[in-house]
């Protein structure tokens, strides 16, 4: 049957893929199409964008992390009742770890997503082109639909580049002009979150206009439509969640822990738990009747001082410790669990206690890459599972005492420890994307 699904990518990170994809979806939907976005990679900033604009779940795709049934099934299930699906892709199309694994070429070609490729034209012409007739002629599998080109600065600039992508039979479905209205504000760890953008409505606004003046958005549609081979239809969904906190679970969600796939939140409900939500920086304690507690990954490290004063927020989770129910912190969450957080000013912070670690975001150091890991005995985890997980932090360990909750399962390279368990508190700096059942001899 026909659907129509497009990936959006680019030659490197920084080319615009996030703001053209986020601009295309609005447009898109001012155009009234029904429209449904996905995010290949462990990103959880990027999504907060097209989120916002379709106001529906986004899934991560990771093919390093994921099974491709897993994979096949969310795509179908995003398909369902929508005109369209827009993935946008991770760093540059075959930046990924060895052999291209994780990276958008092995998933474009694997789930036969057309590629509509975006680059930045800025400060060359000519040998723009060059650089476009590489990428398409270096894996002749991926079908490119067409190019967008980025940042032009004139229309003598398009023209020169232009003239020599249709020498070689490329399409060029439209450009952007250089525009501070197609900047959006970064940080440490990427992007700022779409939500704490104060003028996102706008900025999304300005460069939706400026597509509709620009891009041609109907042929886009038209060379995205492809015949579906109906493997998705016949995908029935298998696998557990990765974490159980029991049936009740309760979410803290504020600018300090905001990074939460959707993925698990679908997880969770469609296994029949109940998830509500609260804010630590608003002085918001868990449910009281929760079974379990989440802190995802945020930016405590930015909000330290003032987490440090809520005290009905540590009360309450102190007080959860003691009742014994599971407590789960991942990166940020980890940090807030610690005895406490160092600042980038190099001021201290008492948090939660609830584990023997002390953090700085004034000793800086970036630790990122894929994690597989797995545990000794079973709590929230499954010792027969192996977790697949992705670090991506700068904020460093000072002090770390206690029981390791991860080990790695990397039989090339060193063993590693990560986390930690106390009781019933849980924590790591690791970001579990999915789990899977291990095979004999891991």
């Amino acid at each position: 049957m026909p659907s129509t699904k497009l990936c959006i990518s680019s030659s490197m990170t920084g080319s615009g893929k996030t703001v053209f994809t986020s601009a295309l979806i609005k447009s898109l939907i001012n155009a009234g199409y029904s429209v449904s976005a996905g995010k290949i990679g462990p990103d959880y900033i990027d999504p907060t964008y097209t989120r916002y604009i379709t106001n529906r779940a986004v899934f991560n795709y990771d093919t390093w992390a994921m099974t491709e049934e897993k994979i096949r099934y969310l795509i179908h299930e995003s398909t369902q009742k929508n005109d369209i699906h827009i993935i946008e892709g991770v760093m540059g199309l075959f930046d990924g770890t060895k052999n291209q694994s994780s990276s958008t070429a092995e998933f474009v070609k694997k789930f036969k997503i057309p590629v509509l490729l975006i680059l930045d034209a800025s400060g060359q012409s000519q040998t723009l082109a060059a650089i476009c007739k590489g990428i398409m002629n270096y894996d002749t599998e991926i079908n490119f639909i067409g190019v967008i080109l980025n940042n032009i600065s004139s229309e003598r600039h398009y023209n020169l580049i232009n003239e020599e992508l249709e020498k070689s039979k490329i399409k060029v479905l439209g450009y952007l002009p250089k525009s501070d209205d197609l900047i959006f504000p970064r940080r440490h760890l990427g992007l700022f979150l779409a939500e704490h953008v104060e003028n996102y409505q706008y900025l999304i606004n300005c460069a939706a206009n400026l597509i509709e003046k620009y891009i041609d958005i109907e042929e886009i549609i038209k060379l995205s439509n492809i015949v579906d081979d109906d493997q998705e239809t016949k995908i029935r969904e298998s696998g557990k969640a990765s974490i159980d906190l029991g049936q009740r679970i309760s979410i803290a969600k504020d600018p300090s822990f905001s990074f939460i796939y959707d993925n698990t939140l679908r997880q969770w409900t469609k296994e029949g738990r109940e998830v509500d939500f609260f804010s630590p920086l608003h002085d918001e304690g868990p449910s009281v009747n929760c079974t379990g507690i989440y802190l995802p990954g945020g930016y405590p490290e930015l909000n330290c001082e003032k987490l440090a004063n809520c005290n009905n927020f540590m009360n309450s989770m102190k007080s959860a410790a003691k009742q014994r129910k599971f407590i789960y912190g991942e990166c940020g969450g980890y940090m807030v669990l610690g005895k406490s957080i160092i600042d980038k000013d190099n001021k201290e912070h008492a948090m939660l206690g609830l584990l023997s670690l002390v953090t700085s975001f004034n000793k800086r150091k970036l630790s990122l890459g894929y994690r597989e890991v797995k545990v000794k005995e079973s709590n929230c985890f499954a010792k027969e599972n192996a977790y697949m997980c992705h670090e991506y932090h700068y904020s460093s360990i000072m002090k770390e005492s206690g029981q390791h909750l991860f080990e790695s399962l990397d039989k090339n390279g060193a063993q590693r420890k990560y986390g930690l368990i106390n009781e019933n508190v849980f924590g790591s700096y690791l970001h579990i994307i999915d789990n899977r059942l291990m095979k004999t001899g891991d």
